[in-house]
Parts: structure tokens; sequence; C-alpha cells
């Protein structure tokens, strides 16, 4: 009986110490963040959130997990999971806002009077020029993105594609490619409905909105049914998934 009684005592903290959820919570720096939600993404375990009007956010993670930070007026933040950011209250991201560099502005040379009719007539307007208009292949075809094209030139070349590959650039713009592809999801889920009908039908805060669209994301029938634009389907999924979402929030 001695010896089972250490054995038993060790198995139930192995057990209780992994029934603890691991997760990655604290408060996002950044100047005028007021009004903007980043999109937090779990990339190891393919899950996301966002933050609320204060900057906090709280997503699962465990150490070594990469967590990417990403929205349109700053610049995206990659980190990796350490020992002493799991469950740290006192956890801060920093963000940088994107610089944008303006294309260069062209003065024209023409000379108007300020007469509409008569400046018109002295304007010389070229045709729009495109694949469709001069008859060529690939017109309605769509194009790839940047991204897309730095995939397809990273791994082409038989010296380039082994070199990206083992320094890290194919694995970093694929993560990137990932990153965009579920923002435009979770875009295209947040505009599928109006507004109340996440608020009045399924009794969303619509601070939660985005929230609950990454949470629709875990499921591989959401893509789905947004790429067929299966409207009552995709009604009835929202209305299955409100009802495990508000247990899992706690909303009434």
């Amino acid at each position: 009986m001695t010896k089972i009684l250490p054995i038993f005592i060790f198995l139930f903290v192995l057990v209780n110490s992994f029934g603890q959820s691991q997760r990655l919570k604290g408060f996002i720096v950044a100047d005028s963040l007021e009004g903007f939600a980043i999109n937090i993404v779990n990339y190891t375990k393919k899950i996301g959130t966002t933050n609320d009007e204060r900057g906090y956010f709280e997503i699962p993670a465990a150490i070594n997990d990469s967590i990417i930070f990403s929205s349109v007026q700053y610049d995206i933040v990659s980190l990796i999971v350490g020992e002493s950011d799991v469950n740290n209250e006192n956890f801060r991201i920093t963000l940088t806002p994107v610089v944008r560099k303006l294309d260069q502005v062209h003065i024209s040379d023409v000379n108007l009077s300020g007469n509409i009719d008569k400046d018109t007539k002295g304007i010389e307007i070229k045709p729009f020029v495109n694949n469709e208009s001069l008859g060529l292949p690939f017109r309605g075809i769509k194009q790839p993105t940047q991204v897309e094209r730095r995939i397809y030139t990273a791994k082409s070349g038989i010296i380039d594609r082994p070199i990206n590959y083992l320094n890290g650039t194919l694995k970093k713009l694929k993560k990137i490619k990932a990153i965009q592809d579920l923002d435009k999801l979770i875009h295209r889920g947040e505009t599928s409905f109006s507004v109340t009908f996440f608020i009045n039908d399924l009794g969303l805060p619509e601070d939660l909105i985005s929230d609950f669209m990454y949470y629709c994301a875990e499921d591989n029938y959401f893509e789905n049914l947004l790429e067929n634009t299966k409207k009552l389907s995709l009604l009835e999924f929202f209305q299955t998934k409100a009802k495990s979402y508000k247990e899992l929030k706690e909303i009434d």
C-alpha cells in the first residue's frame, strides 16, 4: 500500500497538469488602437481570435507555438511562445504602424483654363487596354496575389528552391499566405449577413463578431458554405455555432 500511494499521487499530479489548458494572454500596445481589432492567430493550432477594446487578448497556446499578430494598419508580428509567456498576465506585444510609400506623382503639362467644356476637348483620352480588349488569352482569370507570386518564384529553379527551403524563406511565405487566406475567410463570414443578424438574431456582442468568425473557421465546413454561397445552410450553421460559442464565452 505504501508503494502504491506515491505512484497514485504522481499520476494525479500528472493528469491534473495536463488537464490545465495553457493560454497566451496579455495586452497589445499600439498607437490609436481604439476601434481596431487585431487578428491574432495561433498558426500551430490553426485557431484565431481578436483583442477587445482595451487591447486585451487571450488565445490557447503551448510552448513553441507560433503566434501571428496582423492587421491592415500595423506590421505583422510573429513570435514563438516561450515558457515565461504562457499564463503570464503581464505579457505585452507592441505593434508598429505600417509605413506606406506613396507612388510618384507626375504633374501634367496640360494648361487648363478653368472652363470644363473647353478643357475636356483639349485632353486626349487613351482607351483602356487589357487582355480582354486585345483578345489575348488569360482574360477573366484571377491573377495571383503578391505572396502567391513570391512563393512561385521561391519554388522555381534548381538552385533557388533548396536555398529558399533551407533558409526558411519558403516556409515564411507560406505562413503569410495562410494568414491572408484566413483573414479573407473571416471577412467573408462577417459580411455574409448584416451586423444586426449577428447581434439581434444570434445574440452576439458586436465586438465579438470577429472572434466568433475565428471560432466558426475551426470547422472546415464553414469555408465550404462560403465558397458555395449556401445562405440557408450558412444561417443554420451560424445558429448552431452561436449556441456553443456563447456557452464557451459564458454569454447569456
